[in-house]
């Protein structure tokens, strides 16, 4: 029994694609720091007879001993084969208003968060020589969005780790994918805030990104998918 592992699972992309890969009888493990939304996920997924499961894994993603414990603890139900790097946090504020705790927030949940995971992870990847990566950035993390000044550091640190570590881990044949989406409509999108021109109405769904990681996950381990942008018609400028 192999196991997908998704951060950021407790609502949004990382939710929907925990139910979808659940309902094609993957074994996933949701993390987040909700453990009641976590719960009442794994908790719907079984009353529904999906034929996956859903292990909720309320971690901080700020705490690599945590991470490290619960990386261990499902290695013990079975190997996990793939990683997605989801979770996000966003404040759409000029940098000069932020305070160094919401820097520290931002910084620490996207991308410290996505070193801590993937390093406790690839640990039991390379002795198996086997394994995916999906990391999932923004377009934030190719370039510079006013007000967002916090979260363009996180995801451009996210874009520069996936290159690196790419170069790392394709002679371990670990494959290391990375998605740049524009504004997706979850619970972190404000469109009272919008940082783009044009129409906010048009933004991603999370069932799009979905579809995107579920083709990438279903690709032969020779094919690398190492960086896709993908965005609303209102974000072209």
């Amino acid at each position: 029994m192999s196991i997908t592992l998704i951060t950021g699972a407790s609502r949004g992309v990382g939710e929907a694609l925990a139910w979808k890969l659940a309902g094609e009888g993957h074994t996933v493990a949701a993390l987040a720091r909700s453990g009641e939304a976590l719960q009442a996920l794994a908790e719907k997924a079984e009353s529904e007879s999906l034929s996956g499961v859903i292990i909720p894994c309320a971690v901080d993603l700020r705490d690599p001993h945590a991470i490290s414990q619960c990386v261990g603890a499902l290695e013990k139900r079975g190997p996990i084969e793939t990683l997605i790097n989801n979770a996000a946090v966003v404040e759409n504020i000029p940098f000069a208003e932020q305070s160094v705790t919401q820097i520290e927030a931002i910084v620490d949940s996207n991308l410290k968060g996505t070193l801590f995971c993937t390093h406790a992870v690839i640990q039991k990847m390379i002795p198996r020589r086997a394994g995916k990566i999906i990391n999932v950035s923004s377009v934030a993390g190719l370039r510079g969005i006013s007000g967002q000044v916090s979260y363009c550091a996180s995801k451009h640190g996210m874009v520069g780790f996936a290159d690196a570590l790419t170069q790392e881990l394709i002679p371990h044949n670990i494959q290391v994918a990375t998605i740049c989406p524009g504004a997706i409509d979850t619970p972190l999108w404000d469109p009272e805030k919008n940082p783009y021109p044009g129409d906010i109405r048009k933004t991603l769904q999370p069932s799009e990104l979905v579809e995107l990681i579920s083709y990438i996950l279903a690709q032969p381990d020779h094919s690398i998918f190492k960086r896709i942008v993908v965005f609303p018609s209102n974000e072209w400028h």
